[in-house]
């Protein structure tokens, strides 16, 4: 379910969409309920998991829409060969330590600029 139809359902009121959208999803109601609780350490947990959800939804939408996704054997091969070699370099030199997170990011880019150029 994207974010698109669920949007529409709001906006047009319909309770019952929701109500069976919750209802048949308890897990995932927990699950970033859970998620919104453990980043916002126990502050405005629903906000954060309502954030969560939309960010989860609105990747659903455009990979839709688009016909793209990283989440293919080929994207994720790619995706843990690249970043493991960067990641350990990263890691035991002794100056690029603290852009580690840095480092796990941009392979994270990499990863989709080689997949989307490759495809």
């Amino acid at each position: 379910m994207g974010f698109v139809e669920i949007l529409y359902a709001i906006l047009n009121l319909n309770f019952g969409f929701i109500t069976d959208l919750v209802m048949d999803n308890l897990l995932w109601v927990a699950i970033f309920l859970a998620a919104g609780w453990y980043f916002s350490d126990g502050k405005s947990p629903l906000t954060r998991a309502i954030v969560l959800f939309a960010l989860v939804a609105t990747s659903m939408d455009i990979f839709k829409i688009t016909g793209f996704s990283i989440y293919t054997a080929t994207g994720l091969a790619i995706l843990y060969f690249l970043r493991m070699p960067v990641l350990i370099f990263f890691e035991k030199t002794k100056g690029l330590s603290q852009y580690f997170t840095l480092a796990w990011l941009a392979t994270w880019f990499i990863a989709i600029t080689i997949v989307a150029v490759g495809m």
